[in-house]
């Protein structure tokens, strides 16, 4: 019989288990220091939702949950919240119930520290993906069997900004905006406190926080781009480089009363050529999903991942 501890996260097994990630992981391979940044070091990580399943001194399975510890934002700590980020099992091991007791003793803790419902993948802000990869096949038939509905699509989306030039229609765009009073530039400090309100009313803690990161890092009039009326106030805004990689997208936003005008179109392209002018070779984000990907298509991102989103209640 095959002699397994369950163990709680520790750091003398790192290698082992990076080892096992990159093995089974197939489409989402991480460095050590990646997985430490993003997993170890976050601050709701909580090693009994970490749990280890070991054999002579080899890690052959993992699961990692989190449930907050630590406010986000207006959010709060969303107390009945919690998620479940990653579950596998070395391929020689699996389907002899490995996966299932990991997965069993990390949604017990959840339900111990007060969760309702678990979320799969979609932990802010440390998120490597929005979901399943639909190519993770045994994954999806896992959860299925344990209670998730996984039917909603998210889709990672690129773009090569070689050969990018504005589209004329969206030059045009501007020059119409412009007679209306209405300007396109990158973040000046004096708008720090419009800005604030406007992603506080439309949008949430989690937009606030990247621009505010962008702030810290002191790259927020490279990566943040307004448009505000005649009257000086904001109308939408878009940002890259959320986390710290010069490609990465968005996200963008315009005013609840004004979408579908056209301003978030023009948006994109303008940050598109920003993005072209600083030498950057193409411009991706990690997740959409609905009428969102239809926008991005016509802009000519390409879809080069597809999720299946889910939860269940416990």
């Amino acid at each position: 019989m095959i002699e397994i501890q369950y163990i709680k996260y520790n750091q003398q097994y790192l290698d082992s288990l990076m080892e096992l990630w990159n093995e089974e992981m197939t489409y989402d391979p991480i460095s050590r220091d990646r997985f430490l940044q993003l997993i170890v070091y976050d601050e709701n990580f909580d090693e009994s939702l970490a749990l280890l399943a070991v054999r002579n001194n080899e890690v052959i399975g993992f699961c990692y949950g989190v449930k907050r510890k630590v406010s986000y934002y207006t959010r709060g700590l969303e107390p009945k919240r919690s998620w479940i980020n990653y579950l596998f099992v070395k391929t020689e091991y699996q389907r002899q119930g490995i996966g299932q007791k990991l997965y069993d003793l990390v949604e017990n803790n959840l339900a111990k520290l007060g969760a309702e419902e678990v979320t799969l993948c979609a932990y802010s802000p440390n998120y490597l993906n929005p979901g399943i990869d639909v190519r993770y096949t045994k994954g999806l038939a896992f959860f299925r069997k344990n209670g998730y509905l996984l039917e909603t699509d998210a889709v990672s989306m690129h773009k090569s900004l070689l050969d990018f030039v504005m589209p004329q229609k969206t030059k045009d765009k501007i020059k119409e905006l412009e007679n209306e009073g209405i300007k396109i530039f990158n973040y000046k400090d004096q708008y720090f406190s419009k800005l604030m309100a406007f992603l506080e009313k439309e949008f949430g803690p989690g937009w606030k926080r990247n621009f505010i990161l962008s702030l810290q890092n002191e790259n927020a009039d490279k990566t943040v781009i307004l448009c505000t009326d005649d009257q000086d106030e904001i109308l939408g805004y878009c940002m890259r480089k959320i986390d710290g990689n010069d490609s990465r997208f968005g996200p963008i936003g315009v005013a609840e009363s004004l979408r579908s005008k056209g301003l978030g179109g023009v948006l994109f392209d303008y940050m598109m050529l920003e993005m072209k002018k600083q030498g950057i070779p193409s411009a991706y984000f990690l997740w959409t999903s609905g009428a969102a990907i239809r926008f991005y298509k016509r802009h000519e991102m390409e879809i080069y991942r597809t999720y299946k989103v889910g939860r269940k209640d416990i």
